[in-house]
């Protein structure tokens, strides 16, 4: 039997763009799809006023008057459940499997759930909707998982003081049973907040936990480089790669860190040399390829790297952002803005996307957005910082 469209006509303009995934939809029935197979993702977003609108302006009244119904049901899984029998698309089969994996997943604990969704959100590098979910999830209950995942991003957002903060309350509730990769994170982040003394009796702490862990003198390494002793560094982080030598994994980071130093020190043959020994070549890989040629001067072949780390990552603002600005410096004024506005659709309360389209505005003239868009950013630093949950 023939199943046909509610939409009769073709929808080419009035797109629908799920801000979890980056996913555009164009029809009812492809929302059906997305929440079928996004549905931890699309929380906030399928029964949302947004959502509505845009379903009410493809000429479906009746189905936008039903989902403003549903948006009132207290059950997660009923409001999803419901919202997928408004139309005929899935069969009971479907549905059925699709029932016992939301009522397993609402019976979790609500910290668990604000967690894994935090947990979506940092993978993807969308850093501040992933610390905002932690904060709420902390609301919940305080542990050690949590405030760990907090840290971490809050180091991947250079606000090193925070993590600082939530790190050391990690580490409080591990003070009788210690946590070498928790322990390790902290000593990170007291490094890149400038608190040496701390890293250092911390790292003698990590030391008598496991003397031959490769970690150790990357960290002494870190420290190093933060306080710009490149040869001390240099020879730390050697260290860490024969530490790590006899493992079966290959930690690229620490030869990263190595190319850093040979950047900061200008000796670029020897960076494109260190570089070289890494294997996998994902988008982290191509992310510091692009640095090194931006460094060396090679705007354009910094741009082929960017596109190559996309090419080969997960959607990540902060990649298209890099991207725009390398397009910046290479006076294209047009793809940077292309790229911008994609690491805007994906990421759109970032610091690092958001001042990279004030000075993309700068470098096209429009001088009054640049001021308007600077002032916002910079707002934004203030209020983050004035407290910390």
């Amino acid at each position: 039997m023939l199943q046909f469209c509610v939409s009769q006509q073709i929808n080419t303009t009035k797109s629908f763009a799920f801000k979890a995934t980056g996913i555009r939809v164009y029809s009812f029935e492809e929302v059906m799809y997305h929440i079928f197979h996004y549905w931890r993702e699309s929380v906030d977003e399928f029964l949302s006023d947004k959502m509505i609108c845009w379903v009410g302006e493809l000429g479906h009244s009746y189905l936008a008057s039903r989902m403003k119904e549903l948006a009132q049901r207290d059950a997660f899984s009923e409001r999803v459940l419901n919202f997928l029998q408004i139309i005929d698309y899935f069969n009971k089969t479907e549905l059925a499997e699709l029932e016992t994996n939301l009522r397993t997943w609402e019976e979790r604990l609500e910290w668990e759930k604000l967690k894994e969704r935090g947990d979506f959100f940092a993978h993807r590098g969308e850093l501040n909707k992933a610390l905002a979910l932690y904060k709420q999830a902390l609301q919940y209950e305080e542990n050690v998982i949590i405030l760990n995942n907090a840290g971490v991003v809050c180091m991947q957002m250079q606000s090193y003081e925070e993590a600082v903060i939530y790190l050391s309350r990690a580490i409080a509730f591990l003070s009788s049973q210690p946590n070498l990769t928790i322990l390790l994170s902290y000593i990170e982040a007291l490094i890149l907040n400038g608190n040496y003394d701390k890293a250092e009796t911390s790292l003698e702490n990590a030391s008598r936990i496991d003397p031959q862990c490769s970690d150790i003198p990357f960290m002494y390494g870190l420290m190093e480089f933060e306080q710009k002793q490149y040869t001390k560094a240099l020879l730390q982080f050697k260290r860490a790669i024969e530490f790590n030598a006899e493992s079966s994994q290959e930690i690229p980071l620490y030869v990263y860190k190595m190319v850093e130093v040979y950047c900061a020190t200008r000796q670029y043959d020897k960076a494109v040399e260190a570089l070289e020994q890494v294997t996998i070549r994902d988008e982290v890989y191509y992310s510091h390829e692009a640095t090194l040629h931006a460094v060396s001067g090679d705007i354009p072949a910094a741009i082929k790297s960017m596109n190559m780390a996309i090419k080969n990552g997960t959607p990540n603002a902060n990649l298209w952002a890099k991207l725009a600005s390398y397009y910046r410096l290479n006076y294209d004024t047009e793809h940077a803005e292309t790229a911008i506005t994609t690491a805007l659709h994906l990421d759109p309360d970032s610091d690092i996307v958001r001042l990279e389209s004030a000075r993309i505005k700068k470098g096209r003239g429009r001088t009054r957005e640049y001021q308007v868009a600077l002032f916002d950013v910079l707002n934004g630093f203030k209020e983050r910082y004035r407290t910390v949950d």
